[in-house]
């Protein structure tokens, strides 16, 4: 594992969806020392593991690359801050998003890898942290995503934190 580096795999917005969840988040009222993830940078995460280098990484992406998948269309639909103030939007249920976290998830475990997302999964993207009482004056006007794929990114938790794609895998 390289230091201050983990492994995740998950959804990205597109462009028109990320616009859509920041037009939201700017309804909202928040706190002075609250902070928000780059547009670029929004994500709904379907699993995460420590860092993979040579040639547990190949191990890995070939996992992946076996997982079976669909298209999805997701719709965001709900907004709301947890009680570790982290303000989330979330996706109404879907057969299909649960089956594909809980497909990558099994085809990783096969593999041989150590999950570091077990146990209950909840499904959302994360708009704010240290959010203690922000508020939202209005309901998630609902926001309907086409998801295509899915992504397998490197996080560097430096001081300019960081995703490098390592690979995209085509939900069809």
């Amino acid at each position: 594992m390289t230091e201050g580096t983990r492994l995740l795999i998950g959804l990205f917005p597109t462009a028109d969806v990320q616009a859509e969840i920041q037009a939201h988040r700017q309804d909202w009222w928040w706190p002075r020392d609250c902070s928000f993830p780059p547009e670029e940078r929004l994500h709904l995460t379907l699993q995460s593991l420590e860092d993979q280098q040579g040639k547990a990484e190949l191990r890995l992406r070939a996992a992946l690359a076996e997982v079976p998948t669909r298209p999805l269309n997701i719709k965001l639909d709900s907004s709301c801050t947890w009680p570790n103030d982290v303000s989330v939007v979330q996706p109404s249920a879907h057969e299909g998003l649960r089956r594909l976290q809980y497909d990558i998830s099994l085809a990783l475990r096969r593999s041989g890898f150590s999950l570091l997302l077990s146990g209950r999964w909840t499904p959302h993207i994360t708009i704010a942290r240290n959010s203690e009482h922000a508020a939202a004056p209005m309901p998630l006007e609902p926001i309907h995503w086409f998801a295509h794929e899915f992504r397998l990114v490197r996080s560097h938790f430096t001081r300019s934190f960081r995703h490098e794609l390592l690979d995209s895998y085509p939900l069809h």
